[in-house]
């Protein structure tokens, strides 16, 4: 039986939202995370390649279970034979999110937070009351058909980690709905065994590939799978699908691969919204587009957002005061932290697409020797003609 009211109402129970409730409820604030799926973690639809293992144990007491695989390093496969290695001990992990995802809600849930799963948000309606009063009626739908359950719970605050649909913040006026020039359409196709460098993240890209987008090859050592994929823009010209084609590029890379299952989805590639706060509202993780615009990954982006939405939130509640003036706060703090790197990160990424092959080329020889030289910036003296052209197109280039 739900209560009338709570401190915080979270959609999703995603990585992001189950962050941001459990260390709200640490605080000590009612909270209520809600999932539409009755399970959690279920479909996996993302590559599961996250942040390094020092900070995912900041978020809590992880099982060994969950981890799959420690990245060392990355390779990438680039135009005309032009590859990059940049090894890294320890620079990011491989989740198993079927086993992660429900850690994190349950780890929120041991924390205070009641966590209701199959429970769909129809509405969040606009902030009534006054003062210290002021709340948001959430409308919750539970089970289907003739064992559907409809209810409204109030909330002082709600926190929408509901994915890129982000259907609620649309509702609200948040223009977080996603462009097809920003979004990328993507398959991921587990195949068993271990098709690439098994602590190593495997990227194709370029001309010789697919220019708009990128090819995946993600190892999962424990389970001995890999995450095969693909995905372009889904505002491309394109001759085939995206399941066409990266059923196409299994096939030629890694002939006679057996599949397991396949999954899609949409990937934001935009860089974070200029706003997604409103007065006692707030998106977190892919509503709000913390996704990594060069490689996809939102994970850890999401769970950063969850953890500095909290401390943003517990404030607010402490002063009675939750306007959109305050919450801004939050998306400062995520800005600084990762935002500001995304925007960079987008720039170059259309700034790559915009190359010609022969420039590609060129811009990824000059990349390859500054990974060969352990990352030194006295490796771009070797080509300092190439380098000052590249450096000067790319402040130039305005997208």
């Amino acid at each position: 039986m739900l209560r009338e009211q709570y401190d915080v109402v979270v959609i999703g129970a995603g990585p992001g939202g189950s962050v941001a409730a459990r260390e709200l409820a640490q605080k000590g604030w009612t909270v209520l995370l809600l999932e539409k799926r009755e399970r959690i973690g279920y479909p996996v639809r993302c590559g599961e390649a996250s942040t390094n293992l020092s900070d995912l144990k900041s978020y809590g007491p992880i099982d060994e279970d969950c981890i799959e695989t420690i990245i060392n390093g990355i390779y990438i496969y680039g135009p005309n034979g032009v590859n990059i290695e940049v090894p890294k001990p320890g620079t990011g992990i491989m989740l198993n999110r079927e086993k992660f995802d429900p850690l994190l809600a349950h780890l929120a849930e041991n924390d205070g937070v009641e966590l209701v799963t199959g429970a769909r948000v129809d509405s969040v309606g606009g902030v009534e009351g006054k003062g210290s009063s002021e709340f948001r009626a959430v409308r919750i739908v539970e089970g289907y058909g003739a064992t559907e359950k409809v209810s409204e719970v109030r909330a002082k605050m709600v926190i929408s980690a509901e994915g890129v649909e982000a259907r609620i913040g649309r509702s609200l006026g948040i223009p977080c709905l996603q462009k097809p020039t920003m979004t990328c359409t993507g398959v991921d196709i587990q195949v068993e065994g271990l098709l690439t460098k098994p602590d190593y993240l495997t990227f194709w890209q370029g001309h010789d590939f697919i220019n708009d987008g990128y090819i995946w090859s993600f190892p999962k050592q424990k389970s001995n799978v890999t995450n095969f994929g693909a995905g372009f823009l889904f505002g491309g010209k394109h001759e085939k699908n995206i399941l066409e084609t990266t059923q196409e590029w299994l096939d030629k890379l890694f002939p006679g691969a057996k599949v397991n299952k396949v999954v899609g989805g949409l990937v934001p590639v935009s860089s974070t919204l200029q706003s997604y706060t409103l007065d006692r509202f707030a998106l977190v993780g892919d509503a709000a587009h913390h996704t990594n615009p060069l490689t996809g990954g939102g994970i850890a982006a999401a769970m950063r957002a969850g953890r500095y939405c909290a401390n943003t939130v517990h404030q607010g509640l402490e002063r009675g005061d939750l306007s959109a003036a305050v919450l801004k706060n939050y998306e400062k703090e995520c800005y600084k932290r990762f935002g500001k790197t995304h925007d960079f990160e987008f720039k170059f990424r259309k700034f790559l697409l915009h190359l010609n092959r022969e420039e590609q080329v060129g811009l990824y020889k000059v990349l390859q020797g500054f990974a060969l030289s352990g990352y030194k910036k006295t490796a771009f003296l070797k080509t300092p003609i190439q380098t000052a052209k590249y450096l000067t197109k790319f402040a130039k280039f305005k997208g």
